[in-house]
């Protein structure tokens, strides 16, 4: 049995790794590239592997670096079974059908600017597939995924639906336990339940966003994202609010309805500026079995929808997205994507970076080579929609609200995981993944591998 890595190999995105015991090969996830456009267009359009010989796959939650190119996948060839939590079943196919109107957006209006003639990777009409090989398991529930190879799912605590997966796996007399964490949430963050502990596994293969870096307590975010909203209101100015529509919208509406109901923050509108948004938070109210102890005092104990109040507006047409640039009055604009790469938040940065009164508010990872991260560098121009840029506004980084575990988080995690034979750190950039391996050393693990693209182990 072995393991190659195909994707989130010293980067983020793009995570697909690559289980083959005898004549069956199961998929860790497969999820979209996102950087320099002509990278992710070369990365996502082709595959390293014949998606025909995949037997099966397993998704570890709707991010779409982790399940953005599994359309392609089996336009490809796949033919097998998608294993997923019943949440991220559901969320994923609003997650694709809005990655696909994107592409198709993108590739349409590059055509026009720049007279080209190119073909999105996928389209609408390629989603439905994906949705019927989609199996929805519950936590705690052993499934088998191919002959010889079994799997468990335990709440992530990263995004609703989230897992962490133990694999077992059987081949002839040996039976070894692979653990793997897709992304690991972290403590006492809004609506998600803590993360549960994989342990007494063989091998480990765990994210690493954030193993050079140690967050701020996820319960000062309440005070920070005050402070910020409140003295850009006192200027006048807007708030501006980058956000993956799935999770850390919702955990910003949830924040911002209880700042207001505390009398925090002033009762100014609200706007979610995102089709998807509006579908994914109809989609967590199916899943209230799924949230924290806190959610259900707060707010459900007193018939209150955390999702819902007076000033929330959910903007769906682009129509009155454009009329969202005339508004003069002070205001929080929260719209997709996170890492400004795609979607209507490019279009809000252009019209509001340029104004010193306003404030753009980072609350989450922003992977290199990407609008957001040259926000997050300081950049002054930057370049969206191929027009310069001076960035004026304010830019202010909230970590506190980081949906991914810690080096202290990631530490603990590996330390309770089991006598570790080999342990595999991914989904991190080279610096992240170099600190925490250097720290893991001093650990209890006999092997650390930081795997390059298309690095094949034994197992």
């Amino acid at each position: 049995m072995n393991i190659q890595f195909f994707g989130a190999c010293k980067t983020v995105t793009g995570s697909q790794h690559l289980i083959t015991i005898k004549d069956k090969k199961i998929l860790l996830e497969c999820g979209f590239y996102q950087g320099l456009r002509e990278d992710a267009e070369r990365i996502n359009r082709n595959f390293p592997y014949d998606p025909k010989s995949i037997d099966a796959m397993i998704l570890s939650h709707a991010h779409i670096d982790h399940s953005g190119n599994i359309p392609n996948l089996i336009k490809r060839g796949f033919m097998g079974k998608i294993y997923c939590t019943h949440a991220t079943k559901s969320l994923v196919e609003v997650i694709l059908e809005d990655s696909a109107r994107i592409q198709v957006y993108d590739v349409e209006y590059l055509n026009e600017k720049n007279c080209q003639n190119l073909e999105p990777i996928y389209t609408p009409n390629d989603v439905a597939p994906v949705i019927e090989r989609l199996i929805g398991k519950e936590y705690g529930e052993w499934f088998n995924v191919t002959n010889g190879v079994r799997a468990y799912f335990q709440d992530a605590g990263h995004i609703l639906g989230s897992a962490l997966t133990t694999l077992e796996l059987n081949e002839d007399v040996l039976t070894k336990r692979l653990g793997f964490t897709g992304d690991i949430g972290r403590k006492f963050l809004p609506i998600l339940r803590d993360p549960e502990q994989i342990a007494n596994v063989n091998y480990l293969i765990t994210e690493s966003t954030y193993g050079d870096h140690l967050h701020d307590d996820a319960r000062t975010s309440y005070k920070s994202l005050a402070n910020a909203i409140n003295n850009t209101f006192i200027k006048g100015g807007k708030v501006i609010i980058p956000s993956f529509a799935l999770e850390r919208a919702q955990e910003l509406v949830y924040i911002i309805h209880e700042l207001i109901d505390t009398n925090q923050i002033p009762d100014n509108f609200v706007y979610i500026d995102s089709p998807l948004a509006v579908k994914i938070s109809g989609i967590f109210a199916g899943y209230l079995n799924l949230v924290d102890k806190e959610t259900r005092e707060i707010f459900l104990s007193k018939n209150k929808n955390p999702f819902i109040f007076t000033k929330l507006r959910f903007i769906e047409s682009a129509e009155d997205s454009k009329k969202l640039n005339s508004i003069n009055e002070s205001c929080i604009i929260i719209s997709a994507s996170g890492m400004c790469e795609f979607g209507r938040i490019r279009h809000h940065l252009k019209n509001n970076l340029g104004n010193s009164k306003n404030t753009v508010i980072i609350v989450g990872f922003m992977a290199e080579n990407t609008l957001g991260r040259r926000l997050l560098d300081g950049e002054r121009q930057v370049n969206i929609l191929n027009e310069r840029i001076n960035v004026k506004a304010k830019i202010i980084v909230l970590n506190s609200l980081s949906a991914h575990a810690d080096q202290k988080d990631l530490i603990e995690f590996i330390h309770n995981a089991g006598a570790l034979e080999k342990l595999f750190l991914v989904h991190g950039e080279e610096k992240s993944l170099n600190v925490l391996a250097d720290k893991i050393q001093k650990e209890d693990v006999d092997e650390v591998i930081i795997p390059d693209f298309g690095e094949k182990v034994d197992l």
